[in-house]
């Protein structure tokens, strides 16, 4: 089994402790985790599993032995190059591990809009007292009991994102590809034909799709155009699903009350981008999928899988490499 998450920030390297306890739960299998692509790159035709993302066009053909591949992130879009998805190589990801912490930020981001806290917050730095100001300027405060939100994307984040809102009194409609005949947690359930309906009736709007070809661009101007005046835009999914231009307009032209990016089409965000000064935007640097022990989380995710890998029993979150998830 070979081992590479590694990142030049330092976030998504995976703690060098849990792959040795790995090794102690498997001792049947041996356990590669170099330091660097190229040694990771050279280890490829050796390897049965690829935990990570050492996995590149230019690289595919020496990995004769590989039989699965598995990322602790939910989207896969840089595995999904031809020869990967042409393969018999089975593809996993990390679906449901990031659920509750995106939730619970989607929701925090929300009732900051609602009461304010951003403002309140660029109050605090400039060491202003301003009650009045807050009460009287737009937007005004609300409350997101007896809102609707709109969610757009019902897998495991849409779902608890769901289940959060409503119980907060927020009614939720869910668009999806396939609407089940049982809505719940949303209250209901529509096919993405339908996403202009919502756009138009949503006082709240989350992203939460896998990024695909036909969810490239799904928020563009025209759609911008369709929501609803004074809606809040909470993007958790990935930044080319808005057209980020678009979003400006939409954010300086008042009919977006705000948004909530955590995702974007360039990341890092480029120190020119408008949205740095924009008092209305929630910026936070793609950071809603963590929570406490994520990494525990993901390891434990994946010796689930490894267990069934050895016992030839089916793995769990299988992606459709055709569909992108």
């Amino acid at each position: 089994m070979l081992e590479y998450n590694r990142h030049e920030d330092g976030v998504w390297n995976m703690p060098r402790p849990l792959i040795e306890d790995l090794a102690r739960r498997f001792p049947g299998v041996r356990f590669e985790s170099p330091p660097a692509r190229a040694a990771a790159e050279a280890l490829l035709p050796r390897a049965d599993v690829v935990y990570g993302w050492v996995l590149r066009p230019h690289n595919f053909a020496a990995a004769k032995r590989l039989r699965w591949v598995h990322v602790s992130a939910a989207g896969v879009t840089p595995l999904l190059f031809p020869a990967l998805v042409e393969s018999d190589v089975v593809l996993t990801n990390g679906r449901g591990l990031h659920a509750v912490s995106m939730a619970e930020h989607a929701l925090g981001v929300m009732l900051a809009f609602a009461r304010k806290l951003h403002l309140a917050r660029d109050l605090q730095n400039a060491r202003r007292w301003d009650q009045s100001g807050l009460w009287r300027d737009p937007p005004p405060f609300v409350e997101l009991a007896g809102g609707t939100l709109g969610l757009v994307g019902f897998g495991a984040v849409g779902a608890a994102v769901a289940e959060r809102a409503a119980a907060l009194g927020l009614y939720v409609i869910a668009v999806r590809r396939r609407p089940a005949a049982d809505p719940a947690p949303a209250h209901a359930q529509w096919p993405v034909e339908r996403l202009p309906e919502l756009l138009a009736r949503a006082d709240w709007l989350v992203l939460a799709p896998a990024l695909t070809p036909e969810t490239e661009g799904l928020i563009g101007r025209r759609e911008l155009a369709r929501t609803k005046q004074g809606a809040v835009l909470v993007n958790l999914g990935r930044g080319a699903l808005v057209d980020e231009e678009a979003l400006l307009d939409a954010l300086e032209e008042g009919r977006l009350a705000g948004a909530a990016l955590d995702v974007f089409r360039d990341e890092p965000l480029p120190a020119a981008s408008p949205l740095w000064r924009m008092p209305q935007v929630i910026l936070t640097p793609h950071i809603s999928g963590l929570g406490p022990r994520y990494w525990e989380r993901a390891v434990d995710q994946f010796a689930r899988n490894l267990h069934a890998f050895l016992a030839g029993a089916p793995l769990e979150n299988v992606v459709d490499k055709r569909a992108g998830y």
